[in-house]
């Protein structure tokens, strides 16, 4: 699921991106900056969701636990 809105406020931060030129052009700086913050806010959606869907695979597979110098194999080294 994180991945489709990922997608789409990908999306739509581009495309908002790209009709802010015309926007400035045509309805004026005001109307330009509110499409630019909507690119921003857009933007931030897809970074948020990226972030969670991270989260989410990391808690779903974590990854194996290693051991170091100090305490030496784990019982997944000791396996192998």
């Amino acid at each position: 699921m994180y991945k489709i809105l990922r997608i789409v406020f990908c999306a739509l931060a581009v495309a908002v991106c790209a009709a802010a030129i015309f926007i400035f052009v045509y309805l004026g700086w005001k109307w330009g900056l509110v499409s630019v913050a909507a690119a921003v806010v857009f933007g931030a959606l897809m970074f948020l969701f990226k972030r969670l869907q991270e989260n989410k695979e990391l808690k779903d597979n974590p990854p194996p636990s290693q051991g170091d110098f100090i305490t030496g194999k784990t019982d997944n080294d000791k396996k192998e």
